[in-house]
């Protein structure tokens, strides 16, 4: 069995299950740990405190692979945290640059990396409405905690600009992509079919867009990323692993076909390796060129 290593952190293998998949139960979070042993569960978004979702309908399915959701960050508070024997990737958020810093501090009692979710598209003044303080409230959050910080970045034009400024403000790594926001309309009723109106899309349908920004912010700033977006198949995990990501996060893969899938494809990576005879670091970034 191979390992390898992510901002100084040992991992048994490189699939992580992505924000959003384990909800915030401690006990649901540590049956999954022992069951499947995944070398880290990133959590929901913690807030400082608790938040309720947005009414429903909050998810819809768009086509084989595919969905939108807008659960609106909706979470227990960071003070549900509770301790794991997996290695937990904690994803913190805020209305504020102050409330981030806040919850970022109480994470790190319990995080193995600190994931700062700037980039979710589903609650007005958290997430994406944040992101142009990217470089302050990391330098802030950088000043307070420890352990590695990772800023979660969405599918934008300026994508390269904010990975740049997160890196200034020295973040460890980045994770991208979030979702893409988008809408579904009942021609019927004349609305959305979404109770908050526009969604977070997910799943295959932004697959190749996610390899295209870890690409290029790749080849920009040879930073450490984890890729997530729409990895359902083996080739889907290594097109991310060959433009830069080195760690690789699965979402809507395990929502749909359950938590043995995660099983199925680490199985298939140490295969792949072994056949052809390949290191895990041939693979990372090989298919950038500089």
């Amino acid at each position: 069995m191979y390992s390898t290593k992510l901002a100084g952190v040992n991992l048994d293998d490189v699939f992580i299950i992505a924000s959003g998949v384990v909800p915030d139960v401690p006990e649901y979070t540590e049956r999954i740990c022992n069951e499947y042993r995944p070398s880290a569960i990133t959590t929901k978004t913690l807030t400082l405190n608790p938040l309720k979702p947005h009414d429903a309908p909050t998810l819809i399915k768009l086509g084989d692979g595919c969905y939108m959701n807008a659960i609106g960050l909706g979470n227990h508070g960071i003070n549900s945290l509770k301790p794991s024997k997996c290695k937990l990737f904690v994803s913190v958020g805020g209305s504020s640059k102050e409330e981030i810093v806040k919850v970022s501090h109480e994470a790190e009692r319990l995080a193995t990396i600190i994931e700062i979710n700037l980039s979710s598209p589903n609650r007005r003044s958290f997430g994406a409405d944040m992101a142009s303080q990217v470089k302050e409230i990391v330098k802030d959050v950088r000043g307070s905690v420890t352990k590695p910080v990772f800023v979660k970045l969405g599918p934008w034009d300026n994508v390269l600009e904010l990975a740049g400024k997160a890196l200034d403000g020295g973040a460890d790594g980045l994770t991208l992509i979030n979702t893409l926001k988008g809408m579904r309309i009942d021609v019927e009723s004349r609305k959305p079919l979404l109770s908050y109106g526009t969604g977070g899309i997910s799943g295959k349908c932004i697959h190749p867009l996610a390899v295209r920004i870890i690409h290029d912010v790749f080849k920009e700033y040879s930073t450490e990323i984890i890729g997530v977006g729409g990895v359902f198949t083996l080739y889907d995990a290594i097109e991310f692993l060959e433009v830069g990501a080195k760690v690789v996060g699965l979402g809507t893969l395990i929502i749909e076909q359950g938590f043995g899938a995660l099983l199925s494809l680490r199985d298939e990576f140490e295969s792949f390796l072994v056949e052809k005879g390949l290191k895990l670091s041939d693979l990372i970034g090989s298919a950038v060129r500089k």
